[in-house]
């Protein structure tokens, strides 16, 4: 089956969604939005961390999960009224799936996460896209994130026709100069793929058992490379898993730096996976580290005692 839409996949304003979960981008979680004084959605920060870009989804109930937030929201509001999901693009005639409203809808990643029960149609076996629209109540813009998907059917068939996406693109709708829209890189694959204005993420494997590293999957879904954080509290999530565990996840904790770890960075704190090999962390920006930084991750393996690391570059802000 044809997939319905062209495959965008997301619009962090501060996850750029991720990437698209490349929710991992999580997702996606796998990506950057142009910051709000170039007219993009550069306050909105979106990402999807179920399903990511590629992944199989069950024909009927499934969960959607991911993180929505206007950063310009006043009073601690998350400045997101709703976000919408539809099997293909809406403005071409996709088929709403339903509705999550971040802060209202119980979500597994702290402030401005949301979870949502949606119905995959049992008739739409095969390759698609899955759209999601995050509409701000505070600029009326959209961040958009679409994800290729298979659904009810194993992707190595569903994608038989073409190689498995690894990539997508996220859009901004309302955007002050147009619509901007950013090509994104599967949080499944080793590296995060950004316009030329946007620095890379870097993936690293440990330089001890790096055979076994090879085995590890880590994705960053929030931050995207180029956001700018802001000190104080921050939710991260991804997706990290040891392809070699027997069950569940194989990753035992992700560690969060600022800054390279064996280069003196400051540890932040340690992320946890909650569930689907999805994993969260709130860490605490410090308030005297504003500026260029690397936020580095650490997944480590509970299988082979191997690591992978991650960096995002980001601007740390008041």
């Amino acid at each position: 089956m044809s997939r319905s839409g062209s495959g965008l996949v997301r619009a962090l304003g501060a996850l750029s969604v991720a990437a698209a979960l490349g929710v991992g981008a999580l997702p996606a979680f796998a990506q950057s939005a142009p910051p709000a004084s170039s007219g993009g959605c550069g306050t909105i920060d979106f990402q999807l961390a179920n399903p990511t870009p590629g992944s199989r989804v069950e024909a009927g109930s499934d969960i959607v999960q991911g993180v929505a937030m206007a950063t310009n929201a006043p009073g601690g509001a998350t400045g997101i009224d709703h976000v919408d999901f539809f099997l293909g693009s809406r403005d071409e005639g996709g088929v709403s799936l339903g509705s999550a409203v971040p802060g209202m809808t119980a979500g597994p990643f702290g402030p401005g996460s949301f979870q949502a029960t949606v119905d995959f149609p049992t008739s739409q076996i095969g390759e698609h896209d899955l759209w999601a629209y995050a509409h701000s109540s505070v600029t009326g813009q959209e961040s958009v994130i679409s994800v290729p998907i298979a659904i009810g059917e194993d992707t190595t068939k569903a994608f038989a026709t073409q190689p498995a996406p690894d990539s997508g693109q996220m859009m901004c709708l309302g955007a002050a100069n147009g619509t901007n829209q950013t090509s994104v890189t599967s949080t499944t694959a080793p590296s995060t793929s950004t316009t030329a204005t946007q620095p890379a993420t870097t993936t690293t494997a440990s330089t001890t058992g790096m055979a076994s590293a090879q085995m590890l999957t880590l994705e960053v879904g929030n931050p995207s490379p180029g956001d700018t954080i802001h000190v104080g509290a921050y939710n991260i999530i991804g997706r990290a898993l040891d392809k070699s565990a027997m069950s569940g996840s194989g990753i035992d904790r992700v560690d969060v730096f600022l800054d390279n770890r064996d280069q003196g960075g400051m540890f932040l704190g340690t992320g946890s996976i909650v569930n689907n090999n999805l994993w969260s962390a709130t860490v605490t920006i410090p308030n005297n580290q504003t500026g260029l930084h690397n936020l580095t991750f650490y997944a480590h393996s509970s299988v082979s005692g191997a690591e992978l690391s991650v960096t995002v570059p980001v601007t740390v802000a008041p």
